[in-house]
């Protein structure tokens, strides 16, 4: 199903037809006609693709075709952004020379040979040729030209996405499990295993018993952490320090005299820090520690692990949740419960508050009918019936027929009845255009927290995203992609800095299954376009493989803030010259100090993450990369200046700076009308407020530090910097000097209307500006070390309640 994935290739493919580059440049090569047939034919094929990803089942010849017409489209994007990038590369150095008489006969003369003579003309012949013949093979094949469904808006009645979802069904199966947590150990630590298929509830089940008031008071700790297929001593020691360290109850702790253990010193620990450092955390605590979805089946690394944490206080417990019966038995827990699907009542409550719109569908005696047919189907697994219910949520009575058919179709005659084949079901009912969104998601590990901005810029990368009548802005539209995702159940919200989210593991298993071999973790061959490391040294054990995937498009690095490895320079450069038709480079925290200059090569990227790394300066060869629309650079302590022409970006949307506080923006950064995120600007004398002016499309989160006085605010108190930015919802000042003119400099900062947060620190005037009345959306206002000032407008803060 990777045709879901590829609906964005084409979605590029028919934007670059219709640039300017071509309407006005494709006669001069003799290519206007090849470019309208080729428009034409990718047309038809498009219609034919979105057929063939409604049809899950296909037999040997349909999956051949497709995989042809796959290799024919990512050829057809390459060769097709190639040329385009050329054109506008010439259009921008010819505006940049000063001439600007005659700029189309100049152009035809100042590019290159290759392109003045025939072979871009043959290139492009060659093209409309080879995807005429795919087009007509499609005849010999079963599928019909299809419709795009139009993109719905989730912005009209409420949806039942149970973000605090109802705890259905489970509470003699919670109060079993707290019974057993509450009752003494006749040893220190005593283990208790949830087992169970997938879907099931196990970890909500673990999640709604963590939580409960009696299991707060009876543990002075409390850690939970996710383990998965992977259990590796040193890894599970690490993440339940991060889990201690975090725990909110420790903050108590910490204030008094930590008990340590005298024998720490022991042979299995000695020189092991993480170990040492676990048995030190927990030593006479009663603790409750839970391992959340176990794999390991190996008795050594069970007793290795098991043996840091006797040295708890006697009481402690260690909930296990598994779907394998031999991985709880190698635990020697003291009790396996075993957890059984909803009942039949339980599965339909459950059921009708999804599926359902309002409580008066529940007359309809033919839906109920239908639906309690359906709810049979799930056998009471809770993660099937919420996701057919999300699924049928969407429907009206045809569709219900429908999915009830393929249901049966499915989980019957194909001999599934397996929690899989009902989450298939509701995926095959997502509207198309965010199908290729989901399986893109495959490339996130298991249990990986995804961030919201990250995910969007990724999918717009690849063309993912497609706006409604092409109106509005592609970050709103990709962020209704998401809400959509979320309401059926795909995604899942954690709470975290900022939002994120994640996938159940069969839900990621789909999404693995839907990509196929276009998607890959820490392994590429040659039908590989996307692939995701765990970590540098997972990326050198594929380097031999370099040469039959060079049709990479995306590589990224999972890893955390911190990394795991670093990446030295020669494997850096190899990465880059290697995979020229990249559209995404994620390689934040490799310890990277220089961008190699073969970074500008990269003519089809789009988003270029460096974020996290002890860089100072980037290579002046990015400012040719004109497709790049996301370029993140945070907490890169030591950047110093982006080089001077970064304004030639001119599709730039995103410049992450956050953290890169010895940034110094260039002059000119008022011509990137086009940006939408600048989480944080420094005004210093060389690089001004003067510079915020044209900015208007900003979004989101502005933080300004004023580091040094600034001349523009002085020079003209009638500017007014940032009244223009009307979807800014979050602004923060910050003064790091002591010289004076602060009102006038607040009084230049006025904030258009809509703003809703405003935090300002250290600021030195005596009053504050008096346009804070005009804020009309304004729901909080927090001043910090704002000592000097006495004065805030009378009726603000009986109006807005600021702080």
């Amino acid at each position: 199903m990777a045709e879901a994935i590829l609906c964005g290739v084409i979605q590029t493919i028919m934007e670059n037809l219709g640039s300017a580059a071509f309407e006005n440049f494709g006669p001069l090569w003799n290519v206007k006609d090849d470019i309208e047939s080729i428009q034409n034919t990718v047309s038809r094929i498009q219609a034919v693709l979105l057929d063939a990803v409604e049809q899950p089942n296909r037999n040997h010849q349909d999956r051949d075709w497709l995989e042809k017409l796959k290799d024919a489209f990512y050829d057809a994007d390459d060769l097709l952004g190639e040329y385009k990038f050329h054109i506008e590369l010439d259009l921008q150095q010819e505006e940049t020379s000063g001439n600007t008489a005659g700029k189309v006969r100049n152009l035809f003369r100042s590019i290159p040979l290759v392109f003045r003579n025939r072979k871009m003309s043959l290139r492009i012949n060659e093209l409309r040729q080879n995807l005429s013949a795919m087009a007509q093979d499609r005849n010999n094949f079963h599928f019909n030209e299809g419709h795009v469904k139009p993109q719905v808006s989730l912005n009209r009645e409420t949806i039942p996405c149970l973000p605090n979802k109802e705890f259905i069904g489970r509470d003699d199966d919670s109060n079993a499990i707290i019974k057993l947590l509450l009752e003494p150990n006749n040893d220190n630590v005593s283990v208790i295993a949830i087992e169970g298929i997938g879907g099931i509830g196990k970890t909500a089940l673990a999640q709604n018993v963590y939580n409960h008031e009696k299991v707060d008071a009876h543990f002075e700790l409390k850690i939970w952490v996710w383990v998965s297929d992977v259990f590796k001593v040193t890894t599970i020691a690490e993440k339940l320090i991060n889990g201690i360290d975090k725990d909110d109850s420790m903050e108590l702790m910490r204030n008094k005299r930590r008990k340590l253990n005298p024998g720490v010193l022991m042979g299995q620990v000695h020189n092991m820090d993480p170990l040492r450092e676990l048995v030190n955390k927990i030593y006479q605590k009663k603790f409750l520690l839970v391992l959340d979805d176990m794999w390991n089946e190996n008795y050594k690394n069970w007793n290795d692990f098991f043996s840091l944490l006797i040295g708890g206080a006697k009481g402690s417990k260690i909930v296990i949740t598994t779907r394998v019966k031999l991985v709880a038995e190698i635990t020697r827990p003291v009790s396996t419960y075993a957890l059984n699907g909803l009942s039949e009542d339980h599965s339909w409550s459950l059921f009708e508050k999804i599926a359902f719109r309002n409580r008066q569908e529940t007359n309809n005696t033919k839906l109920v009918e239908i639906g309690r047919e359906i709810v049979g189907r799930c056998q009471g697994v809770p993660l099937a019936i919420e996701s057919i219910g999300n699924a049928l949520y969407f429907e009206k009575k045809d569709g219900w027929l429908k999915i009830k058919d393929k249901v049966q179709e499915n989980v019957i005659e194909l001999g599934g009845g397996n929690t899989f084949s009902i989450l298939r079901l509701s995926y095959d009912h997502l509207p198309s255009y965010i199908k290729g969104c989901f399986g893109f998601c495959s490339l996130f590990p298991k249990s990986y927290k995804i961030d919201r901005m990250t995910l969007i810029q990724l999918w717009m990368a690849h063309g993912l995203i497609q706006l409604p009548n092409n109106i509005g802005q592609l970050e709103d539209a990709a962020d209704e992609c998401i809400k959509n995702l979320l309401c059926r159940s795909f995604f899942y919200q954690v709470y975290s800095y900022g939002l994120t989210y994640k996938m159940h593991d069969l839900y990621h298993d789909l999404a693995l299954s839907i990509a196929g071999t276009d998607c890959r973790l820490d392994y590429l061959d040659e039908k590989t376009h996307h692939v995701s490391f765990s970590s540098a040294s997972s990326f050198t054990k594929t380097l031999s493989l370099v040469k039959v995937s060079n049709k990479l498009r995306t590589i990224l690095f999972t890893h955390g803030e911190y990394g795991s490895s670093a990446m030295d320079e020669s494997t850096l450069i190899t990465l880059i010259e290697s995979f020229p038709r990249l559209r995404a480079l994620d390689l934040h925290a490799l310890n990277i100090k220089i961008m190699p200059n073969s970074t500008g090569k990269l003519i089809h990227l789009r988003y270029l993450d460096f974020s996290f790394n002890p860089i100072e300066t980037l290579s002046d060869s990015i400012t040719t990369l004109l497709n790049l629309h996301t370029l993140k650079l945070q907490k890169c302590w030591n950047l110093e200046q982006l080089p001077r022409d970064i304004t030639k970006l001119v599709s730039l949307r995103h410049l992450d700076d956050k953290g890169c506080f010895k940034l110094r923006l260039p002059q000119g950064l008022r011509k990137l009308i086009g940006l939408q995120s600048l989480p944080l600007f420094i005004a210093r004398n060389n690089g001004g407020l003067g510079n915020l002016n044209g900015l208007n499309n900003l979004r989101g989160t502005l933080e300004i530090q004023i580091s040094e006085q600034s001349e523009d605010a002085n020079s003209d108190s009638e500017i007014k910097y940032l009244r223009e930015k009307q979807h800014l919802e979050k602004l923060e000042l910050t003064w790091a000097h002591q010289e004076g003119h602060d009102e006038m400099l607040l009084d230049s900062l006025q904030p258009h209307p809509n703003l809703k947060i405003l935090e300002v620190w250290d600021y030195s005037g005596v009053t504050f500006s008096s346009w804070l009345s005009s804020i009309k959306n304004l729901v909080k206002i927090t001043l910090r070390r704002c000592d000097s000032c006495n004065h805030l407008p009378p009726l603000f803060c009986l109006a807005k309640g600021g702080e």
